[in-house]
């Protein structure tokens, strides 16, 4: 396996080995969009495709008995709940998921109602009797192209059942003492309407306590069960006979991503160094900084109090807030943790005990504290679950902090979580382990940021550069690529202990001591992105947006870091973004431009002829590498289960022969790229709003004309957007061998276009010291 590519520097930052280090006079170039980057995309579907047209008859009556029993499973509780309906899922064939696939006329024409989706393969539907039947009659009798495609793609047909509603049982509802009731939303405003008033008089009737929790979203109702260690089974168990009940799950609590060991404390010298007035703010939501921590004095800048003692020590959030304020000051100037701090807003949220804070807690707060300050763009969220993702379906705190994001807009910055069981991971150890990401790590608008070491030593269970035991990797959910980047959490030693390898923080109690967890390694990616967002302030043709801080910490990441093998990106993500300068400056052999991309359906993007630098061709063909990420916020819809993400952007550099496009970046046939569905969310992580794609060409290609492309696609019966999706696409070119000529050449090869540019950055981000 690769591992990091380690530089030496000095302690200003300067390289003195490996690439050229960025310059300030050579900012990334952002290119304005124009309308007359659209034209007409072609393409078009074929015929629907038969599955298995010689056994279609047998499927038939297979499908129609499976249709049989999974109604007869339902007719009880749709007996006792009248004027319901019951909930039907199509498993699909697993090269079938594509929606040009979908059996939506079969739907249509027995007049079924849609649902959403729940896993990958799985569709949703429902229907009262008169459905039923028609479904039933269609399955068996109709004998049209489309309607035996759409037969032919449907494995089996399964009820939505009580295990599906509620798979952890009514002992763990009673356990937790609160639940979260999410209601089937349908494609129909009167059955809707019809569900929830039902379930909410089921509610009364029954006298369990509720309320109704905010939308941030156009997903529907989600519901806050309390006080269930008093409810009786049988009053629980007469809610979960309701068809309308799509989940009735224990609610969620979430705790410190931290682990709890820590050495000794030691005196801390003054060495936080003078905040300066005009430094970004990150806010910290987390266990409140401590009054006494007065090395913190004039960093904090605002508190916002929701826990108190004995609810709080400060602990945690003092640990946070210092590396936010100052990591590089308290690791004795580790070239690894950025020069530049900020200053912090405490948000004091989260309670410090074993259990930590329900999710429906968190999110009132936070959506209370964000209303207070808008201003501040940058939220740092170390806190997560204690258990993985889901393999398919995102958790509803993800949920909420992509609705809190696109209502605020803000970046949440998030932690990877801990994995702290047994066995301990090494590197390189790709055992499958239960350390996938945990909730709220699978937010797919927040920046999640797994750990890496930082400082290799004999005793630690992994060295510089390499994952630490404890950081959680991806997926996420449906195969989402997380984390997105990883920066240093601190090392691990044996058995699980603290030593010289882990990262040094302020304790409550205003000394220093070592820790470690991938809560240390979102403050540091919060610092970055707080003076990445100031960086960008005032531009005369862009405003910062979430997406595009994103956008360009995930590419610095790229740059920095040495390409992954697939199993790699699952713990390192985009890579260890360094500093500040490489996110918004090129080196000299080096030319970033980046793209405000208006995409609209049925139309490509493109811009072309791309201006290659005359120093990266040889021989008329482009010889170097090209590093591409785009990073965009699609509709979002929280009851579509696996098909969460709602638009997909496909991607491409490439040359052109007259209008026909051909991809050389990714290339067409790699693994991900073509191929049926399924493949290409699982290895190109397609419907994931992050998309990132490099390659090199040492042996030179392409002597035409270059183009950047981009289309986006959406889900099956998405609705029309009312407005273009707007991309941010960051494309770098860059020599293979050095070559100090790069930037200068492209810049010359831009000046020939007629394209609109300006410096994307504003300012030079300021320093700590």
């Amino acid at each position: 396996m690769a591992t990091k590519k380690k530089q030496n520097r000095t302690k200003n930052g300067d390289s003195d080995g490996g690439r050229l280090t960025p310059q300030t006079d050579s900012p990334f170039q952002h290119i304005s969009f124009s309308p007359e980057d659209l034209r007409n995309a072609g393409g078009g579907g074929g015929p629907p495709k038969i599955f298995d047209a010689e056994g279609l008859f047998q499927h038939r009556l297979g499908l129609a008995e499976s249709l049989n029993q999974a109604w007869g499973a339902l007719s009880s509780d749709m007996g006792m709940h009248p004027g319901s309906l019951g909930g039907l899922v199509f498993k699909l064939h697993p090269d079938g998921i594509a929606k040009s696939h979908r059996p939506l006329q079969l739907v249509d024409e027995a007049a079924l109602i849609h649902a959403g989706h729940e896993k990958v393969e799985e569709m949703l539907v429902a229907a009262h009797g008169p459905g039923f039947n028609a479904l039933h009659r269609l399955i068996l009798e109709r004998d049209i192209q489309a309607i035996r495609a759409n037969v032919s793609v449907i494995q089996r047909i399964e009820p939505w059942s009580r295990v599906r509603r509620n798979p952890e049982g009514t002992l763990a509802l009673r356990e937790r003492e609160s639940a979260l009731l999410r209601v089937f939303r349908y494609q129909s405003d009167w059955a809707n309407q019809t569900v929830f008033s039902s379930i909410r008089e089921l509610l009364g009737r029954l006298g369990l306590h509720y309320r109704v929790l905010p939308n941030h979203q156009r997903g529907w109702h989600l519901l806050r069960l309390t006080k269930l260690s008093n409810a009786s089974e049988e009053a629980l168990n007469v809610l979960l006979s309701h068809p309308g009940v799509r989940r009735l799950l224990p609610e969620p609590h979430f705790k410190a991503a931290a682990t709890s060991s820590i050495s000794m404390p030691a005196a801390a010298p003054a060495l936080l160094g003078t905040p300066r007035a005009d430094m970004p703010v990150v806010a910290v939501f987390d266990t409140g900084v401590s009054p006494s921590a007065s090395h913190l004095n004039g960093w904090v800048v605002g508190r916002d109090t929701y826990v108190l003692p004995p609810d709080t020590a400060y602990q945690h959030g003092t640990n946070v807030a210092s590396l936010v304020a100052g990591a590089h000051a308290l690791n004795g100037g580790h070239p690894d943790l950025p020069v530049i701090g900020t200053l912090v807003y405490d948000v004091c949220a989260l309670d410090e005990g074993a259990n930590g804070s329900p999710m429906t807690d968190l999110a009132m707060r936070l959506e209370e504290a964000l209303s207070k300050r808008p201003d501040i763009k940058i939220w740092n969220l170390s806190l997560g679950a204690s258990s993985s993702c889901d393999d398919q379906v995102f958790s509803e705190f993800g949920k909420t902090l992509d609705g809190l994001s696109e209502k605020f807009d803000v970046l949440f910055i998030v932690a990877a979580g801990n994995y702290v069981k047994e066995p301990r991971r090494t590197w390189p150890d790709g055992s499958l382990l239960d350390d996938r990401i945990s909730s709220p790590a699978d937010s797919v608008l927040s920046l999640t940021v797994g750990s890496v070491g930082h400082v290799t030593d004999p005793t630690a269970l992994t060295g510089a550069g390499e994952p630490t035991p404890y950081s959680r990797r991806g997926p996420g959910p449906a195969f989402t690529p997380k984390p997105d980047i990883v920066h240093v959490g601190g090392g691990v030693h044996t058995p699980w202990n603290v030593g010289p390898a882990s990262l040094r923080v302020l304790l409550a109690g205003n000394e220093v001591a070592s820790s470690f967890g991938t809560s240390f390694a979102a403050p540091v990616a919060s610092a970055l992105a707080a003076h990445l967002w100031q960086g960008l302030e005032g531009h005369s043709q862009l405003v910062p947006r979430p997406a595009l801080v994103k956008a360009l910490l995930i590419h610095s990441a790229q740059l920095a870091s040495p390409p992954y093998s697939p199993l790699e990106k699952r713990y390192f993500g985009a890579g260890l973004p360094i500093d500040i300068m490489t996110s918004l400056y090129d080196s000299q052999d080096s030319f970033t431009l980046v793209f405000d991309a208006q995409l609209v359906g049925g139309l490509a993007w493109r811009k072309a002829p791309y201006p290659i630098p005359e120093a990266l061709r040889v021989d008329g063909k482009f010889c170097g590498e090209a590093v591409i990420t785009a990073v965009y916020a699609p509709p979002l819809d929280p009851d579509a289960g696996a098909e969460y993400v709602r638009a997909h952007v496909e991607l491409g550099f490439g040359t052109l022969e007259g209008e026909a496009f051909s991809g050389k970046v990714p290339m067409k046939g790699e693994v991900g790229v073509d191929g049926y569905e399924a493949a290409q969310i699982e290895h190109g992580g397609k419907w994931a709003p992050v998309r990132m794609h490099r390659k090199s060409f040492p042996q030179g290609s392409g002597a035409g004309d270059w183009a950047l492309q981009a289309r986006v696609y959406s889900r099956a019966l998405e609705p029309a957007p009312k407005q273009a999706l707007q991309v941010f696409i960051i494309c770098t070119l860059r020599a293979l061998d050095g070559n100090p000529n790069v930037h200068a050449d492209g810049m010359r090869a831009l000046a020939a276009t007629n394209w609109v540019r300006q410096n994307l950055p504003v300012r030079v981000p300021v320093s700590s010291f």
